[in-house]
């Protein structure tokens, strides 16, 4: 686990390891500091994870037992799905709500139980992060365009107001790319 946090701290902290072996009690507290927060950083993701695995078991389980049957040429009924569904616990019983009811199926039906998917939020949050984080991706990618044509009209024009111009959308997609990220941190 120590090399493990001397490497993230490393690449978090642009090249500097950290005085593991300082004598200074300082900087011996300080970097004691970081690796709890690191340690619990991973416990966290570990958590995160997990949640993940335990909600993608029982819908990887519900298509392989759909496939198995499919493939044994027996047909699964409404009644089937829904005894799987509930026993994988991917579905939940609800009481039956004519209105709602045929708002969403469009008739009404003559039962009192309606089955409906339970929530998945470990997968929802995990998926919303991503794509903020690949938004944030993408707009640090328009930020180093910027620099990029900005480097490439200074070799050839010298510091222009284009070229200041230029850096400065760098710097607003900078900040609006931080705020994405920060968003996915929250």
């Amino acid at each position: 686990m120590k090399q493990k946090f001397i490497e993230w701290f490393t690449k978090n902290n642009n090249g500097c390891s950290p005085a593991m072996e300082d004598d200074r009690s300082f900087v011996r507290e300080k970097t004691q500091h970081m690796f709890e927060a690191y340690q619990a950083g991973v416990a966290e993701g570990e958590a995160r994870y997990a949640a993940l695995a335990v909600e993608n078991a029982g819908l990887k389980d519900f298509v392989k037992t759909c496939f198995r049957a499919a493939a044994d040429g027996a047909s699964l009924d409404g009644a089937d799905i829904q005894e799987l569904g509930e026993r994988l616990g991917l579905f939940g019983r609800e009481t039956y709500q004519p209105v709602l009811h045929g708002y969403i199926c469009g008739h009404d039906a003559g039962e009192d139980t309606v089955y409906v998917m339970k929530k998945t939020p470990a997968t929802d949050a995990f998926l919303a992060e991503m794509r903020a984080q690949a938004k944030a991706d993408g707009v640090q990618e328009y930020a180093d365009s910027f620099r990029h044509s900005a480097s490439k009209i200074r070799e050839c024009h010298g510091d222009t107001i284009r070229v200041r111009a230029l850096l400065h959308e760098a710097n607003n997609a900078d900040e609006f790319a931080a705020q994405l990220r920060k968003g996915v941190q929250s």
